[in-house]
């Protein structure tokens, strides 16, 4: 069979996902598109019987669009005018959750490479941290797909009720803007939770989540060493070009012009990789893993907000 014709019926299918997918996410800011993206693949497949014609689409896409995707998305990172308390105050509740939901996925008898994935999408910026590291350690597609479930879950809940925090813990707006934009793992969730409170605890809880999202620069490198799968150190070269693009938006001030155009390109290529994976995972394997997964990241999510909590009392911030 011709090469092209054997991978058209897949991508055509990714591509009607990913431009519905985008659609939706511009309805509400709390739509990602790549967990869309992702939930459409793994609802239309149960509809299919001849799965396999799409098998060499999904394949190419998964081979091609996510690394690219990944590289590009190096050039959204934004290092610029944090305070030093600030940035660190956000990091230490980062690492804090990411060290306690790979420890409770562990002790709940998880696997290393879920316990990963789900630790780095919490912590970090959910769907689309997921989808840099993933194909780092090897996560199989179910792996890649309970995490942005759970994640998502846990994000929507949070979203949801954080608007409540601020009369029940008596948070002032700074208080509210961090738990928000330190905890919540989806940019989406941030500002549909923040904006509640108002355009400065919105501002503030964007800032916080931007510092967040800047740790992709490194934690790809951590998750790869904590995973041992391999012996010798690599870094991929997607991961290369991600440090670079990183570095280069931050030091030159001319690279601003082509960063939306980038960011967007990342965007759809990320959703067009999440759709190829929600079209070939396995319904079996998810359900096998129980509530395990959505138990690790709220357990973990829960203590770091008692956590918070007692600081903010100690220190009356």
């Amino acid at each position: 069979m011709n090469p092209v014709k054997e991978i058209l019926p897949g991508i055509v299918i990714i591509f009607l996902i990913t431009i519905v997918s985008y659609m939706l996410s511009l309805v509400h800011p709390s739509f990602d598109i790549l967990v869309i993206s992702m939930i459409f693949g793994m609802l239309i497949v149960n509809f299919i019987d001849d799965k396999e014609i799409f098998s060499a689409g999904i394949a190419f896409t998964l081979k091609v669009f996510l690394p690219t995707g990944i590289a590009l998305y190096g050039a959204q990172l934004s290092f610029a005018g944090t305070e030093p308390k600030l940035l660190f105050s956000v990091l230490a509740t980062t690492i804090c959750l990411f060290a306690l939901t790979y420890f409770i996925a562990k002790g709940l008898g998880l696997s290393k490479n879920l316990g990963l994935v789900l630790s780095t999408g919490l912590s970090v910026c959910g769907a689309s941290a997921i989808a840099i590291v993933s194909p780092l350690i090897g996560a199989k597609k179910e792996e890649t797909s309970i995490s942005l479930i759970a994640v998502m879950v846990l994000g929507l809940a949070g979203m949801i009720f954080y608007p409540l925090f601020t009369d029940i813990l008596m948070l002032n707006k700074n208080e509210f803007s961090f738990f928000s934009g330190a905890t919540l793992p989806m940019l989406g969730q941030v500002k549909a939770a923040a904006s509640a409170a108002g355009p400065e605890a919105l501002a503030l809880a964007l800032k916080i989540k931007l510092i967040r999202i800047s740790s992709l620069i490194f934690i790809p490198i951590v998750v790869l060493i904590l995973s041992g799968r391999r012996k010798k150190f690599y870094v991929p070269w997607f991961i290369v070009v991600f440090i670079a693009l990183a570095i280069g938006a931050n030091t030159i001030k001319e690279a601003k012009i082509i960063t939306g155009f980038v960011e967007s390109a990342s965007k759809l290529l990320l959703a067009s990789a999440l759709a190829g994976i929600g079209l070939s995972v396995d319904f079996d394997s998810i359900a096998e893993e129980g509530i395990r997964p959505l138990l690790a990241v709220f357990l973990s999510w829960g203590i770091v907000i008692l956590l918070l909590y007692l600081a903010f009392s100690v220190t009356n911030v």
